[in-house]
């Protein structure tokens, strides 16, 4: 039987694979992911459906479920060896109320039908981006965002894809989603990077919510119909 490793209630298999030493000890501390356990309870509610952009190891869709009692939740990760140790997750903690999907999701004006992933130790740097040192490159699915949040029905999105959330929102259809969690990797976006993610969600009628966020975890949240309404009037 494998070692088992706790945090917030939840046990993660400790698969030398998968889990290297510096992630033991930060699940074994409590640090691991601290942000997004220390924001999502701030804006999640259990009727929310989630999608989750860059799954990982499987931890925050198991938080989600089990401690924020999150019915709805749609695992996307591009590495399947990653979507295995997911499931085998959920399952360690009796959670079936998320699905994992094997994908990369893409804007809409993708022109691709599967991308090329770049897969890298430690997991967390493995990405799109083929520029620097990998492991393997392996094709994975594409799918447009906005089927995803369409066919799911999704009002939620957590994303930290290691740099991919640059190009992510535009363009975008981002109907039925109110909440975007997103994780900024300034070290592979760079300024710029920022501010086209600022910029594509602030179109899309987005803001940032500053009692949520901190450091790269970033809260936006839709911006209320009768607000938009009410400062065109002003401003008219």
């Amino acid at each position: 039987m494998s070692e088992m490793l706790q945090i917030q209630g939840l046990s993660i298999p400790y698969d030398p694979a998968i889990i290297t030493p510096k992630i033991a000890q930060s699940i074994e501390r409590g640090r691991y992911e601290r942000d997004e356990v220390n924001g999502t309870p701030k804006f999640i509610k259990p009727d929310d459906r989630v999608i989750e952009l860059g799954a990982g190891i499987g931890f925050i869709s198991s938080f989600l479920a089990k401690n924020l009692k999150v019915k709805d939740i749609l695992c996307v990760e591009a590495d399947p060896n990653l979507c295995a140790f997911i499931e085998r997750v959920h399952r360690e903690n009796d959670i079936s109320t998320a699905q994992v999907k094997n994908a990369v999701a893409l804007n809409d004006a993708a022109q691709t039908s599967t991308a090329k992933f770049y897969v890298r130790d430690p997991f967390w740097s493995s990405s799109l981006d083929g520029s620097s040192e990998y492991v393997r490159a392996v094709d994975v699915p594409a799918v447009f965002l906005s089927d995803l949040i369409r066919d799911f029905r999704a009002n939620t999105l957590i994303v930290d894809i290691e740099g991919g959330e640059r190009d992510l929102f535009d363009p975008l259809d981002l109907t039925g989603i109110d909440k975007i969690f997103l994780e900024i990797h300034t070290r592979k976006i760079k300024r710029i990077g920022i501010k086209m993610c600022f910029d594509a969600l602030s179109a899309n009628g987005f803001a940032y919510d500053q009692q949520v966020s901190r450091a790269g975890s970033v809260l936006f949240r839709r911006i209320p119909k009768w607000q938009l309404k009410a400062h065109a009037r002003e401003t008219s």
